[in-house]
Formats: structure tokens, sequence, C-alpha cells
């Protein structure tokens, strides 16, 4: 078989085997470059909180708290955004502890209406709470924060984004948030990537595979090019007088 032949038929075959994850790859990139990344984020639909704490006129002590709590590594006193309340936020060996500042009392896990109550002060949108979700378990959490671990506070909002935001049960704290541009993000990523699973490894066989097969179609193009240009070349030269 000619050499022009094998490869016209190689570049036809391998374009066929590769060329839709090549079209994937063209569509998933151009969304990523195209859509701003502080968008995609989701910089603008929440507030940079920064409350000034008011100290109660009782305030619990810090020494009063060393004694009530064993293992203490760190303690902060902050205000939660939604009614600027004092609060401790006591770091231990075994996690972090919510303390009312006036009152001396374990808040946390925060409730879902303080939760919805947080969420709503974070929230920079024009929508509402529509559910807020307790996710427990790593079995509950979506693939969406697969990084983060549980348990997790899940707000969705009725905007037209579909916002959620997820916040700690034991600090009150916004964890992250996502929206439907930045989760058709994720999507295409995946396919980018060919990660279907955890979107999360981009050195997988699936990949390599596919570069590599796409890496061929276009060096049996480049091939077929240049016996294609090289016949035209001869046809000119037995063509002149």
């Amino acid at each position: 078989m000619k050499p022009g032949r094998i490869s016209r038929a190689a570049h036809k075959w391998l374009g066929l085997v590769v060329g839709l994850q090549l079209l994937v790859w063209i569509a998933s990139g151009f969304y990523m470059v195209a859509v701003d990344l502080d968008f995609i984020h989701g910089d603008s639909l929440v507030r940079n909180l920064d409350t000034v704490v008011q100290l109660p006129p009782q305030t619990v002590s810090i020494e009063a708290l060393q004694r009530q709590w064993t293992g203490i590594r760190e303690i902060r006193l902050r205000a939660l955004p939604d009614d600027g309340a004092a609060v401790y936020e006591i770091v231990t060996h075994a996690g972090i502890e919510l303390i009312d500042a006036a009152a001396g009392r374990r808040i946390s896990p925060l409730p879902q209406p303080r939760v919805i109550a947080l969420a709503r002060a974070y929230y920079a949108g024009g929508g509402e709470p529509r559910r807020a979700l307790l996710i427990a378990t790593e079995a509950e959490r979506p693939l969406e924060v697969q990084n983060r671990p549980p348990p997790l506070w899940r707000v969705d909002f009725d905007d037209w984004l579909e916002t959620t935001l997820y916040l700690s049960p034991d600090t009150g704290r916004l964890v992250t948030r996502r929206h439907r541009f930045w989760r058709w993000f994720d999507f295409l990523w995946a396919l980018h990537i060919m990660d279907y699973r955890n979107r999360t490894d981009v050195n997988n066989g699936l990949l390599v595979g596919a570069s590599i097969l796409g890496l061929a179609a276009i060096s049996a193009g480049f091939w077929l090019t240049w016996y294609s240009f090289g016949f035209f070349r001869r046809r000119a030269t037995k063509a002149a007088p």
C-alpha cells in the first residue's frame, strides 16, 4: 500500500475515533477561558463581612473558659454576622466549639433557623432561602464539595443562578458557595480532563490515551498533507513545457 493511502486511512479512522473528544476539548476549553473566573467563583454573590465585635456588659472571661474546657489550643473572639452577637470560638483537639460570650454556654452545632439567618447575612443576591439541609456524612456530601469535610449546612436560594451557600454548623462561617455557572464549569472540566467520577485526576488513562490518539491523528494529517503537496508539485512539473 502506498504511503499516501496509509496516511489517508490513518487520518480518517483516527479522526473518527477522537474527533468527538477533540470537539469536547475545544468547547469546554472555550467556556473555561471565555467566562470570567471571578464570576465563576461567585465573588459577587457573597458579602465580605467584617463584623465589629460589640462586647456585652457581662462577658465570660478567658480564664473561666479555660477552667470549663480542657485541651484548648486556641480561643478566638468574633461576632456572628446575622445579629452581631459576640461569641468565642474554642479550638480543641476534638474540634471547634462556639460559645456565647455573654452566657458562657455552647451554641454549636447551630440549628437550622440560625444557619438560615447567617446565610441571609452572607448572601448578596436578590433571592430568598428555599431550603436548608444538613449534610452529616460523606455519603450525603455532593460531588461539588467533595473536598470539604462534613458536617455542612447547605442553604439553597431561589435566584436564577441557583445559588447554594455551604456553612459550618460548628462555627457558622461560610465554607464555600456554588451556582449554576460554577456547576457547568465543573461538568465541562470533567469532560475536558475525562475524569467523569471525581473530576480531579488530570493524568488518568482515558485522557492519556485520547491525547496519544489525537497526536497520532494530527501526525497522520501532516503526513497526508506532505504527500498531497508533493503530488501536486509532480503534476505541475509534468504539465510544464
